[in-house]
């Protein structure tokens, strides 16, 4: 039977909700240990380069089939030497509580974390088109200048934007985008329009 859309949405939510739980665990440890940055690279590229193209892993990590003990020998035949000892432990703990499911929220949730432990700012600009690298740089490096802080920028393309930037600044959106200004001159139209009929009705009740 087919999920609904809200349906998935509850899941995910419980699974970042949860995610957020263990990468708090997860960066108490590396910050103790002195690993953050290396352990979080890591955890990235496990999400990026395993789970992301070898998705018949990820569902044998996340499936409840497998017992939580062999998926720790999964872990270990897998990783083994070629992972920090840190990350690989804290994956069986995972393991064990069942929640290899919540990989990728912990990976989102430990990043978002770590850049509010390290007072930057998460920024994502969306494009009609792909940015480059030097573009990205510039946009960060503005960015860095008028806030005051560090600046982690993500690009995103949304070609429903026709040309120009829209700008997430947290819970800010700066819309410097063509399709944004089209909406603006369709708002001052629509209003316009709306203050001349009701001018016109406003004398025809005068009469």
């Amino acid at each position: 039977m087919a999920q609904t859309g809200s349906k998935r949405a509850v899941i995910d939510t419980a699974r970042q909700r949860i995610g957020t739980v263990y990468a708090k665990a997860l960066l108490g440890a590396t910050e103790k240990a002195g690993q953050t940055d290396s352990v979080l690279a890591e955890l990235d590229s496990l999400v990026a380069d395993v789970l992301d193209k070898l998705p018949d892993f990820e569902e044998a990590l996340r499936t409840p089939r497998i017992k939580p003990e062999d998926k720790v020998l999964m872990l270990d035949s897998v990783f083994g030497p070629k992972m920090s000892p840190l990350l690989l432990n804290f994956l069986k703990v995972v393991a064990q509580h069942e929640r290899l499911d919540c990989v990728r929220g912990i990976e989102r949730a430990a990043r978002k974390l770590f850049n509010q432990l390290r007072k930057r700012v998460e920024v994502l600009v969306e494009s009609a088109a792909p940015l480059s690298n030097q573009l990205q740089y510039t946009i960060a490096a503005r960015l860095k200048a008028t806030l005051g802080r560090d600046v982690v920028l993500t690009a995103d393309v949304n070609p429903d934007l026709l040309g120009g930037l829209v700008v997430r600044v947290g819970d800010t959106v700066y819309d410097g985008s063509l399709a944004g200004k089209l909406k603006q001159m369709q708002a001052v139209t629509l209003e316009h329009t709306t203050a001349t009929i009701r001018e016109s009705i406003e004398r025809f009740s005068l009469t």
